[in-house]
C-alpha cells in the first residue's frame, strides 16, 4: 500500500486523521443501513457465541462507528483511511483496496460538500486522472418533489426507497399512477376505507372480540390497512407525469437549475427552497475552483444505499469506464441509525465523504 502514500499525504495534509479500523464487525451494522438486498454481497461468518459477523464491505460505516465510540457524536471530526474491503462483485475481485475520507459534524453543509468534491478531484489527479467525468445528483430534490405533490406517506416511502435505481423507479411510477392491487381478504372492506374509518372499525372489532393490547394494537392494525388503502388508491396520472418530467432533467448543472425552476413554475410545485439549496451548493463549488459547467447533473441519479440524504456524486476515469473510480455524498442519517442500533441516544450528525476503488485506478500513484 506504500504506492498510495501521495494520496494519503493529500488527505492528511487537508486535515483528515488516519484511522486503522477492524476488518470484522457485527453483521447487523451493515445489513440495516445497506438493506437486505445487499446482504447477499457480504462475506458472513459467526463468532463463538453464534453472533453473525461480516467482513467490512466498505469503510463508511466502520468510520461512523469509530466516531460514535471515540467521543461526543456531534463533534466535528475528519477521517481518512486506506485498506482492504470485502464485497461480492461480478467480474471484479471480491477483496480490493479502498481509500477515502469522511467528514462528520460540520454544520456548514454547502461548504463541506464543496470541500469534499474538491478533494475528490485532487485525489483523482493524484492517481493520474486529471479530467474525470463527474456526475452529480440530489435526493433532496426528489424528496421535495414528492412532498410538493402531496402524495400519501406510503407512496412517498415506496418511491423514495426506489430512488437511485431508474430501472426500478420508473416502472413503479407507472404502476403508482393507478395504484397497486390489494389481495382480496375478509376484512370487512377495511383495505378500501379511509384511514379514520379504518381506525374506528378496527377498534370496534377489537372491543367486540374482547381483545386486549397483546400482540398488535388496534392502531398498528389500522395503520397496516390504511397503508394498503393508500397504495391501492395510487397517486394519479398528473403526479406520475410530473415525476417522469422531473426524472428526465439532465445536463450541465447550471442548465439543470433552469430546467428545475421551469418545472416548478409550470406545475406549481413548491420546491423553490430545495432548488435554492442546490444552487447555493453550486456556488460553493465554484468558490473552490470547481467548473460547475463540467458537472453532469441527472435528476434520477442517486446512490443505492439507504443512508444518503442529499448531494451525491460519482467520478469515472473516462466516459467509457463502466464503473466509478470515486463515489460519495451526504449521509446525514447514518450516525443516527447506528446510534439506535447500539441503543445510544438518538442524535443527528451531518456527514459527507467519498470512497475510491483503488483497483479501478490502474495501480499506485
Amino acid at each position: 500500500m506504500t504506492g498510495y502514500a501521495p494520496l494519503l499525504a493529500l488527505f492528511t495534509e487537508a486535515g483528515y486523521g488516519f484511522v486503522d479500523l477492524p476488518i470484522l464487525h457485527d453483521a447487523s451494522v451493515f445489513v440495516e443501513p445497506l438493506g437486505e438486498d445487499l446482504r447477499r454481497r457480504l462475506f458472513l461468518t459467526t463468532d463463538q457465541d453464534g453472533l453473525e459477523m461480516a467482513l467490512r464491505p466498505d469503510f463508511t460505516i466502520p468510520v461512523a462507528l469509530h466516531h460514535l465510540a471515540s467521543g461526543p457524536a456531534k463533534r466535528a471530526a475528519a477521517y481518512t483511511y486506506l485498506g482492504p474491503v470485502f464485497r461480492q462483485r461480478a467480474a471484479e475481485p471480491d477483496e480490493f483496496l479502498q481509500a477515502g475520507i469522511e467528514s462528520l459534524g460540520r454544520t456548514d453543509r454547502d461548504q463541506a460538500d464543496a470541500d469534499i468534491l474538491r478533494l475528490a478531484l485532487d485525489g483523482a489527479a493524484t492517481l493520474g486522472v486529471r479530467k474525470p467525468v463527474v456526475r452529480i445528483g440530489d435526493s433532496a430534490l426528489f424528496a421535495a418533489t414528492l412532498d410538493a405533490l402531496s402524495l400519501s406517506p406510503p407512496w412517498q416511502r415506496r418511491l423514495a426507497r426506489a430512488f437511485g435505481e431508474p430501472a426500478r423507479l420508473r416502472p413503479l411510477i407507472r404502476r403508482a399512477a393507478h395504484g397497486v392491487a390489494v389481495a382480496a381478504t375478509d376484512d370487512g372492506g377495511l383495505a378500501t376505507a379511509g384511514a379514520s374509518r379504518i381506525r374506528r372499525q378496527v377498534e370496534a372489532m377489537f372491543a367486540a372480540a374482547g381483545l386486549g393490547m397483546t400482540g398488535r394494537t388496534p392502531q398498528e392494525v389500522a395503520e397496516r390497512y390504511a397503508e394498503k388503502a393508500a397504495l391501492a388508491a395510487g397517486i394519479g396520472d398528473r403526479p406520475a407525469e410530473v415525476l417522469d418530467r422531473f426524472l428526465a432533467i439532465a445536463g450541465p448543472a447550471p442548465k439543470a437549475v433552469t430546467a428545475l425552476r421551469a418545472l416548478a413554475a409550470d406545475e406549481r410545485l413548491a420546491i423553490g427552497a430545495a432548488i435554492d439549496r442546490f444552487e447555493e451548493r453550486l456556488a460553493a463549488f465554484a468558490a473552490r475552483r470547481i467548473a460547475v459547467d463540467g458537472l453532469a447533473f441527472a435528476a434520477d441519479f442517486g446512490r443505492r444505499l439507504d443512508y444518503y440524504t442529499g448531494f451525491v456524486f460519482e467520478m469515472h476515469a473516462t466516459r467509457r469506464a463502466p464503473r466509478p473510480l470515486i463515489g460519495g455524498g451526504r449521509y446525514d442519517r447514518l450516525v443516527s441509525l447506528l446510534a439506535r442500533l447500539r441503543h445510544q441516544t438518538a442524535v443527528t450528525v451531518p456527514a459527507v465523504g467519498f470512497s475510491i476503488w483503488l483497483d479501478r485506478a490502474g495501480g499506485g500513484a
